[in-house]
């Protein structure tokens, strides 16, 4: 009789099959109002395109008139807000989700590859797993060489990449000093390697005095006004 009982258990579970999950509960009308004021709120403190997404903690059917306040708290995505609701104010919490689709590279980008539209996509990411020193902006990154390689799939580092090397080190470059109407060309030679608008050393090949420039072009530092200069390289 047991026997009977447990196989026709198991003959039930059977056919019911797998509980599935149903789909995501739809965002409220009152969650999107406060995710577009959470948005508001932030301003420049998310980067441009980020996507903010609140879920209350406890559901409210009532008509939002206007939101009075408005606090988050980043460590833990916590949000509270007291809004006008049928002529009373009315505190309500929920949580945030504020994430931003970051460039990754589709490919294995070597040191010195000047990154190009195909090098990259998108991949959503939670905001709080990214540093001040990830990049989060695709189109910065186009015409930017690698410093070092760069994995495909992986967070590109904002000192990972910078301008395109078009100063080399111990390769010949045209010096230039401006100091007011005073323009002087010199040769020289580059003792660090640089991309447009890098500070660099170069030594200068008839004096052998060591100066400080900015490269302004390929091949091209200049020198703007007195500044101290090193006898040796």
């Amino acid at each position: 009789m047991a026997s009977r009982r447990w196989w026709a258990g198991l003959a039930m579970a059977v056919l019911a099959g797998p509980v599935l999950a149903g789909p995501a509960l739809a965002e409220s009308p009152v969650e999107a109002l406060l995710a577009r004021e959470l948005a508001a709120t932030l301003g420049g403190a998310v980067p441009a395109g980020a996507h903010v997404a609140l879920t209350l903690t406890a559901p409210f059917g009532g008509e939002v008139e206007a939101v009075r306040d408005l606090a988050y708290d980043p460590r833990g995505g916590q949000v509270r807000a007291l809004v006008s609701s049928g002529g009373r104010i009315v505190e309500l919490k929920g949580k945030a989700d504020i994430t931003v689709d970051v460039p990754v590279p589709t490919r294995r980008i070597l040191p010195g590859e000047v990154i190009g539209g195909g090098d990259l996509t998108t991949l959503p990411m939670p905001m709080e797993r990214l540093g001040d020193t990830v990049a989060t902006s695709r189109d910065a990154l186009i015409g930017l060489a690698s410093r070092r390689a760069l994995p495909p799939g992986r967070l590109i580092q904002t000192a990972s990449v910078g301008a395109p090397v078009v100063v080399q080190r111990n390769k010949p470059v045209s010096l230039v000093y401006e100091d007011g109407p005073l323009l002087l060309a010199a040769r020289g030679r580059a003792l660090q390697d640089g991309g447009v608008g890098d500070t660099v050393r170069v030594m200068n090949v008839a004096s052998s005095i060591v100066v400080t420039g900015t490269i302004t072009g390929p091949q091209t530092v200049t020198v703007a006004g007195p500044q101290a200069v090193s006898a040796k390289p």
